[in-house]
């Protein structure tokens, strides 16, 4: 491990971020850059489009277990927390946001359209209140679940301030979020309405919490419980094996709604639980090609929507777009290594 990470997180987390990606731009450019729908729920990359997000929710709640597990006790601790979580979201998502909003006008401005300022939406993305008051006001696709990360990091570091005082909290907290888990899986969602339709339901951040929280426990947790290296490998591989060959079919609703929700997040929290006890160490291009791409996950997730808007832009203007996903991986490749480089 290096300056406190746990090496194989970053290397699922690095994965995650770029198969987001890949299920963006090759959507993008299979349905000419208006929707993120037409993968199918049968395919592995449709799978990964909804389930890359949910395992970074365990691998955030694993993250900061790991790293504040008993040591958010006074308020100096919370406020200590809440500056750093801050700085860490912030600046770059502000970028985000001010690209978005700039993209959006020009667009508007090229086509001789008229352009409404969204005042609103803009105040709750730079303040990154949105998750709390209104998560469907985010501006830049996937933005979404950065709004239910500060959602989960007040939830987290409040369920470790009380538990300092009452033990019993954390335990609680976890299974209630399971419980809320479990309730919008079969009574929130219905499957007979496709998930576009119920969006607003599916990022609502009690509906996510579970995940965070599950890799929370995992965090606290596992450590203490001692499980054969053979042990670890096969769960990985049964679960991998598992979410691949998951038989889903139709819209999308079929992977987040009743019994194939739960299931399916089971096999995503036994990974992440085994990955991260097994936590492979090796010295070699490709693992150090994974741990950066894991450093600069958060860039990759964020970035690549602004980066497809002029790419779309253009692929339309001279006919290629079948070849958009191309064009938006290299240049998303260049500028999150340009902030790479910048922040490092």
């Amino acid at each position: 491990m290096n300056n406190n990470r746990v090496e194989s997180l970053d290397y699922l987390r690095g994965l995650m971020a770029l198969s987001v990606v890949i299920y963006h731009y090759t959507s993008w450019s299979l349905s000419s850059g208006s929707s993120v729908d037409v993968i199918g729920s049968q395919y592995l990359l449709g799978k990964l489009g909804i389930y890359a997000v949910s395992i970074f929710y365990i691998l955030s709640g694993i993250s900061l277990a790991y790293i504040y597990d008993g040591k958010i006790t006074s308020t100096r601790h919370v406020a200590a927390f809440a500056v750093k979580r801050a700085f860490r979201i912030f600046p770059l998502f502000w970028i985000a946001v001010t690209g978005m909003i700039i993209f959006s006008w020009l667009l508007a401005t090229v086509n001789s359209q008229d352009f409404d300022f969204p005042y609103y939406k803009a105040f709750l993305n730079y303040s990154l209140l949105f998750g709390f008051i209104d998560p469907t006001a985010y501006l830049s696709t996937g933005a979404w679940s950065i709004g239910n990360e500060l959602v989960f990091y007040s939830i987290l570091c409040l369920t470790y301030f009380i538990s300092s005082i009452y033990k019993l909290v954390f335990p609680t907290v976890v299974v209630l979020s399971i419980a809320t888990g479990v309730y919008f899986s079969f009574y929130g969602m219905d499957s007979s309405l496709p998930l576009s339709e119920q969006w607003s339901t599916y990022i609502n951040p009690f509906n996510q919490l579970f995940l965070f929280m599950c890799g929370a426990a995992i965090g606290k947790y596992a450590p203490k419980i001692n499980v054969s290296k053979s042990t670890l490998l096969f769960i990985i591989f049964l679960s991998s094996l598992s979410f691949i060959l998951y038989p889903v079919h139709g819209d999308k609703i079929n992977l987040v709604s009743g019994i194939n929700r739960i299931l399916i997040s089971v096999l995503c929290v036994l990974f992440s639980f085994s990955l991260y006890k097994i936590n492979p160490s090796y010295d070699n291009f490709l693992t150090n090609a994974l741990g950066k791409l894991g450093e600069i996950s958060y860039s990759i997730y964020l970035m690549h929507p602004i980066v497809a808007i002029p790419v779309i832009f253009i692929a339309k203007k001279i006919r290629c777009l079948h070849k958009l996903w191309i064009h938006c991986v290299v240049y998303l490749c260049n500028i999150c290594w340009f902030h790479y480089l910048l922040s490092g």
